[in-house]
């Protein structure tokens, strides 16, 4: 067990006081004649949510307070916490007996792996619960260690979330079934998802205004539920097309006068004026390349997006409001 102290230490850069905390942190119910991280679990997922309450208060002034649920739900989800157990090999050295547990880890690490990038809302396989309660374990046995501050909690625990998810990462990996609902809503169509069984799989089926739109087995009921959603949502992008003739959009990817019509279209909706940064600035003074990203704060958060490569700043800046007009049509906000 020592071996496995070591190395959780190494990976969080931290050194016990108590060692003993960490071994509990590391053990598993089902491993018998030792005390286990359930109580750490406890403990776990209160401070580590009130930790990250604390800096997504503070990282975020301005934003209301569902968003700021929204992001922190992100970040201290289990299939976030699964994550990254799985990211540091957390597993490894976790003592157990449960048989079947090994194999269910191991699944799942081997589907994280094919994984493009960070997932806001789950994959192809519901995560482990051990995987989170290893994580939270660990975050409390730190906690109880440095005496229940928990801005050292934070500074010590924070390494191990990375990447954070932030607001921009949702707005462009929003929840599918909310996303769903709210497509359908101002499209004025009614969405119903029911669940029924084939075997011992879960059937989650969606319906659009009573007409049979997508489906999806698995032995999971969440699964099942989000991979019925994103089928849906690739179908209805295809057969809810919009109407954008009025806003000039021809054949090619940019609007003419794009700047000027988003202007117009933050005025008319009542938004903040689109906010213009340099998100990416490259190559020699004679040969400049920008890319600008713009920003519309609305009631529901900060809309945002990038614009494609140009050579002048204000082509860059055009091309980001194309973008940012186009999405919005895509998204049913116009």
């Amino acid at each position: 067990m020592k071996a496995s102290i070591d190395a959780v230490e190494r990976i969080l850069n931290y050194r016990f006081q108590d060692k003993s905390l960490l071994e509990d942190a590391l053990t598993h119910s089902s491993y018998l004649d030792s005390f286990s991280y359930e109580r750490l679990e406890f403990v776990g997922d209160a401070a580590l949510g009130l930790a990250f309450t604390n800096y997504v208060f503070l990282a975020y002034p301005k934003l209301d307070p569902g968003l700021l649920s929204l992001i922190r739900s992100a970040n201290i989800s289990t299939e976030k916490l699964a994550r990254v157990a799985v990211k540091h090999r957390l597993f490894q050295f976790v003592r157990h007996n449960a048989v079947g547990l090994e194999q269910k880890v191991n699944e799942f690490t081997m589907l994280v792996s094919e994984e493009d990038g960070p997932v806001a809302h789950g994959g192809s396989m519901k995560a482990p619960k051990v995987l989170a309660d290893i994580v939270e374990s660990v975050a409390a046995a730190i906690y109880v260690d440095v005496e229940f501050n928990l801005v050292t909690l934070w500074k010590i625990f924070r390494g191990l979330l990375e990447p954070i998810v932030t607001l921009e990462d949702l707005q462009q990996q929003p929840q599918p079934v909310t996303l769903l609902f709210e497509i359908c809503q101002k499209k004025r169509k009614q969405v119903d998802i029911r669940h029924s069984r084939d075997g011992e799989k879960t059937v989650a089926t969606v319906y659009v205004d009573g007409k049979f739109i997508s489906s999806d087995s698995s032995y999971q009921k969440d699964i099942a539920k989000l991979n019925a959603v994103k089928g849906a949502l690739l179908k209805l992008s295809k057969s809810m097309a919009v109407d954008v003739d009025l806003f000039g959009i021809d054949g090619s990817f940019e609007i003419g006068g794009a700047k000027q019509k988003l202007h117009e279209l933050c005025t008319k909706k009542k938004w903040s004026k689109p906010i213009y940064e340099l998100a990416k600035d490259e190559g020699p003074s004679h040969e400049k390349k920008f890319v600008y990203a713009v920003k519309i704060p609305t009631k529901g958060g900060i809309l945002c997006i990038e614009g494609e490569e140009k050579s002048r700043v204000k082509e860059a800046e055009n091309s980001a409001a194309s973008n940012m007009i186009r999405s919005l049509h895509e998204y049913g906000y116009l």
